[in-house]
This record gives structure tokens, C-alpha cells and sequence, in this order.
């Protein structure tokens, strides 16, 4: 299950990323506790979701470290009581899928 995506970008210093949070921001802390710099940029929701589409660039030295803490937050969102989480994420995941090939 993937609750987030590499975009494509042009910088030779960063690699924008889309992921999947709650509205209480849990990712937050997992990517403090692994030490990765975040700029974060648009955000996304429904009126009815308690789960937010967040778009950031991540420094390139710390592109593992965020996908492992991404790994991590699926976790996160069972241990919070989120069991629908890997749900939401397969479905904007395929979604997002779809919109892609079309383009």
C-alpha cells in the first residue's frame, strides 16, 4: 500500500512529494523523529474527510528517510484508529492512476 508519491520535478536540490496525512498532521512528527526537512506547499481536503492530500519538497539526501517514514505512518494511522486509512490511500491512489494515463 502507498500513501504517498514521488512527483516529477527540475531542481538538482529537492524532490516534490504528494502523501496522504490526517487532519491531526501525524506524519509531522515521524519526519522530525527521522530528521527530515520539509517545505511543505498545497494542501487538499473534503469538507467530509479527515484525511488532507499534502504536497512538500524534500531535500534529495533525505529522500529515503521520508519514504521510510511514510512506511511508518501507515502504522501510525492503525495504531491512532484510523483502520480506513489504507483504504482512502488505495482509492486517491488509483484515482490518481487513472488521471495519469489519461493525460
Amino acid at each position: 500500500m502507498k500513501n504517498f508519491l514521488r512527483l516529477d520535478g527540475r531542481s538538482i536540490l529537492s524532490v516534490p512529494y504528494m502523501y496522504i496525512d490526517h487532519k491531526d498532521y501525524l506524519a509531522d512528527s515521524l519526519l522530525t523523529q527521522n530528521h527530515v526537512s520539509v517545505r511543505f506547499g498545497s494542501e487538499f481536503s473534503r469538507d467530509n474527510s479527515s484525511y488532507r492530500i499534502i504536497v512538500c519538497k524534500v531535500r534529495k539526501k533525505d529522500t529515503a528517510e521520508f519514504e521510510k517514514s511514510m512506511e511508518l505512518l501507515c502504522n501510525k494511522m492503525l495504531l491512532f484508529g484510523h483502520n480506513d486509512y489504507m483504504e482512502f490511500c488505495n482509492n486517491i491512489m488509483e484515482t490518481l492512476g487513472q488521471n495519469r494515463g489519461a493525460a
